[in-house]
């Protein structure tokens, strides 16, 4: 069998020997941990590192397997680094930064399978701006960014400058460079394969009003019900994270508020 509590307890005890230990577990498997990692980890700010695999869409390993729960309840855990990679070469500098820059419990999410077209390394800020415009803010973080990146080439089509920002850090959540965008575009959309409630774009929607900002803000996710078995690009088309549907959605709103 699998124990994934029993491996973070494992780990906190290491950590509190003064080792650096590295756990690679599924996202969907990481909820049995979720009670060892407030009480034997958090609480004692030991430094482990979670390498989180199968973040995301996972498509045909089923809706037990969607690791889309993940990025509301790290979040919740007090001391917690969440750290996003989009490419392979983010993905490196991402484990050294986990591993010798960040105290405390820190997780790396990354998704089933390769990398898209992004094939970039933003650096080691929370954020960075991948693409400039003026007409509507385009967020999102992990493999999804490639999605985001082709419905504002759509959207250039269309006469439509999206302003696409990538997250590089979601926990904790460092607004600034989005507002800094939305201030100027007045339409927020953010793109991510997670559950809705508690999701990052919950949060800077939360952001966005503490700011006093006056803007439109959706949030796209994969919702608020269990994702079924499918192809990725399938359930990507059908809860509207493709390029196409986040295209759509993009340019139907700029239109309203155009």
């Amino acid at each position: 069998g699998i124990a994934e509590g029993c491996a973070v307890s494992m780990a906190a005890g290491m950590a509190k020997q003064g080792a650096i230990p590295v756990f690679a577990v599924y996202s969907s498997f990481l909820q049995r941990s979720y009670d060892m990692l407030i009480h034997d980890v958090a609480i004692d700010k030991l430094h482990v590192v979670l390498g989180v695999d199968r973040a995301g869409l996972v498509g045909e390993d089923g809706e037990t397997h969607h690791g889309v729960f993940d990025v509301a309840f790290l979040d919740s855990v007090p001391g917690m680094t969440v750290l996003a990679p989009s490419s392979y070469a983010e993905l490196a500098g991402m484990l050294e930064q986990a591993v010798l820059h960040v105290d405390g419990p820190v997780a790396i999410r990354y998704p089933r399978g390769g990398e898209g077209a992004y094939h970039g390394d933003a650096g080691p800020g929370h954020a960075a701006v991948l693409r400039q415009g003026s007409d509507i803010t385009l967020v999102s973080y992990g493999i999804l960014i490639n999605d985001v990146l082709e419905a504002a080439e759509l959207l250039a089509a269309e006469g439509v400058q999206a302003e696409v920002v990538k997250l590089n850090v979601i926990t904790p959540l460092d607004p600034e460079l989005v507002l800094e965008s939305v201030k100027k575009t007045k339409v927020l959309l953010t793109v991510e394969d997670s559950a809705a409630h508690s999701s990052v774009g919950e949060r800077l929607a939360a952001a966005v009003a503490e700011a006093g900002l006056r803007a439109k803000v959706l949030c796209r996710t994969s919702g608020d019900k269990f994702v079924t078995h499918g192809a990725l690009s399938c359930l990507k088309q059908e809860l509207g994270l493709d390029s196409a549907g986040i295209f759509r959605a993009a340019l139907e709103e700029v239109r309203k508020h155009g």
